[in-house]
């Protein structure tokens, strides 16, 4: 635990430390190897520490993706940008987004796991919709089609979503997996994925 300059010991830094240290390991290396172990290693604490500030790993694991998420708030920003046309709006926002995913190689392996963690809560879920700014991202993409269901445009997004991101979650497996497979398949770079789908994907919208 450290201590200040008055010589006590300072939980508020014990507590950063602790969060530091698990936002790390799952950013680095996923969800499954955070153990309260590893983390109090990291974090140089011990385990009844973590237990202490946390109360729970589980509390611990959704408060550290909880920061991960916050992290995405500015990739947002190119919804905000109306210099641009709409579809680019849309494109820069998916490059942005992906750029950033790709930061977090632990993450991007266990995409599923962390939703599953950080919408344990209807309050938790309409918390993260909201950081992600989900109705600006609707109504950029009602702006390109014109569609006014908003329940088509979230099918529209999942197929977007799908499409743009199974490249990446597969780009991170071969990475760790047999290299004769890894050089077999081709995968595209990132914008020349997302130029591509959006080319096809919204002609009739030109």
């Amino acid at each position: 635990m450290k201590e200040d300059t008055t010589g006590h010991t300072s939980g508020t830094d014990t507590k950063h430390d602790i969060l530091k240290a698990t936002v790390e390991l799952i950013r680095d290396e996923g969800i499954e190897c955070a153990t309260l172990r590893r983390i109090a290693t990291k974090a140089d604490t011990n385990l009844a520490l973590v237990n202490y500030h946390f109360g729970s790993k589980e509390k611990l694991i959704t408060q550290a993706i909880r920061s991960l998420v916050l992290t995405f708030k500015d990739v947002f920003n190119a919804l905000e940008d109306d210099t641009m046309p709409a579809r680019e709006r849309l494109k820069q926002f998916f490059y942005r987004y992906v750029r950033h995913l790709q930061e977090y190689p632990g993450l991007v392996r266990q995409m599923i796991d962390q939703t599953r963690v950080i919408f344990e809560s209807q309050h938790e879920y309409s918390h993260y919709c909201k950081v992600m700014k989900t109705r600006r991202l609707i109504g950029t993409v009602r702006e390109i089609t014109g569609e006014e269901d908003d329940d088509n445009i979230r099918k529209m997004l999942m197929q977007l979503y799908g499409a743009i991101f199974f490249p990446v979650i597969m780009k991170s497996f071969l990475a760790e997996g047999d290299e004769d497979m890894a050089s077999t398949i081709h995968i595209a770079p990132l914008e020349e994925q997302i130029d591509t789908l959006f080319e096809h994907y919204f002609h009739q919208y030109s």
